[in-house]
């Protein structure tokens, strides 16, 4: 890379890990709070909150990176085109190609970089923050751990003790379990946790169980005991049926899917969709990047009003968005989108191609470039620069 190829490329690569570090810290802001129970009735540290919640981030990233692309772009080539740094580039015979190339080496990263999330960062990080997250909620022994408190395990799986002694004896324990059509009421004066090889077991002394049939049944049983262990693995969330979602397999999985998948066997339709969406997620920042290019490579001067070529190419990345969201949303049951999420994002960046080289013409219909003219005066006081 020259100077000035190594002059824009940073200028643009800045722009974009400033853009997407920005967005993505506030997006996961606001995603963290949905978990924030992970601290404030799960027992869990700041630390592991901020760890679990923080594999959201490649999901986030590789939302963000187009749209980032995009903007980085167009900052790059409005910055350059006002310093009047385009213009004398055209002046010493520079094509507007020649000063794309640095910017087209940063595309060709990041939809690279997008790729590699879409087929492999983000099913693995959506597997261990929903495996992380199922561990914390299934993690009995820091619910029990919390005197005075009725801590919901699961619904219909009520645990609530009075106080916890420094050497770990509970005192006033009460499990209400209602998760079956008869309901089981725990209550024992005291309690202990005891690890064993069979398994993790709450030791309850001087209690009883009461236990109430269904609607069915309506008969009531007390047994009273002076000691009872209760195995804790049956108080753990049942997580029995939530099933592995496509996205969060690997890609030989949704490749090849067993014909005893649950997905498989009622919605064939979502490993198609998701190997697709997969396979064309490196497309579509080229795509948005070959919007800004075509719009804004070229000289401009401030008559010919760049803030409009600007405000005619957010539509343009709209529309992309619009058609990408669309067409995705048809490939669980149309096999006609298939070829659509490929060569959708491919004939934008030949469309932009084409206008870059002055193969075709594309120009805003004459009453909104004369009512953007119309408003640029106005704001410059209606005198032209």
């Amino acid at each position: 890379m020259g100077r000035l190829d190594r002059y824009i490329f940073s200028t643009a690569a800045v722009a974009f890990a400033g853009v997407v570090i920005v967005l993505a810290g506030m997006i996961w802001s606001t995603q963290a709070l949905r978990q924030l129970d992970l601290v404030t009735s799960q027992g869990q540290t700041i630390l592991a909150f901020v760890a679990i919640t923080s594999l959201t981030m490649p999901t986030l990233v590789l939302v963000i990176a187009p749209a980032a692309l995009f903007i980085a772009t167009a900052y790059t080539l409005l910055k350059l085109n006002g310093d009047s740094e385009i213009v004398v580039m055209a002046a010493a015979g520079m094509n507007p190609w020649r000063v794309l190339r640095a910017l087209i080496l940063l595309a060709l990263l990041v939809s690279a970089f997008c790729a590699a999330l879409a087929i492999s960062v983000v099913p693995t990080s959506l597997r261990a923050f929903r495996d992380q997250v199922t561990k914390v909620r299934a993690d009995v022994v820091s619910f029990v751990a919390q005197p005075g408190r009725f801590i919901t395990l699961t619904p219909g799986l009520v645990f609530h003790v009075r106080e916890r002694a420094a050497n770990g004896v509970m005192r006033g324990i009460f499990i209400h379990d209602a998760r079956d059509k008869e309901i089981t009421t725990y209550l024992a004066d005291r309690g202990q946790i005891v690890d064993s090889d069979a398994g993790t077991f709450l030791v309850l002394e001087n209690g009883s169980i009461h236990r109430r049939g269904g609607e069915k049944n309506n008969s009531t049983s007390v047994v009273e005991f002076q000691r009872y262990a209760l195995d804790l693995s049956s108080l753990a969330p049942n997580n029995q049926g939530q099933d592995v979602r496509p996205a969060e397999r690997p890609l030989a999985y949704v490749l090849n899917p067993p014909a005893n998948d649950v997905y498989q066997l009622t919605q064939p339709g979502r490993f198609r969709e998701e190997l697709h969406k997969r396979l064309s997620a490196g497309l579509y920042p080229l795509a948005y990047f070959a919007i800004a290019a075509a719009a804004l490579a070229r000289p401009r001067t401030t008559r010919q009003s760049r803030g409009a070529a600007l405000m005619a190419i957010i539509p343009a990345m709209a529309v992309v968005q619009i058609g990408n969201f669309a067409i995705a949303g048809q490939l669980r049951t149309q096999d006609m989108a298939v070829p659509l999420i490929y060569l959708f994002p491919l004939v934008v960046v030949i469309l932009c191609a084409l206008t870059l080289s002055d193969r075709i013409h594309l120009a805003p219909p004459r009453a909104l470039s004369a009512r953007a003219e119309e408003l640029r005066q106005r704001l410059s006081g209606g005198k032209a620069a």
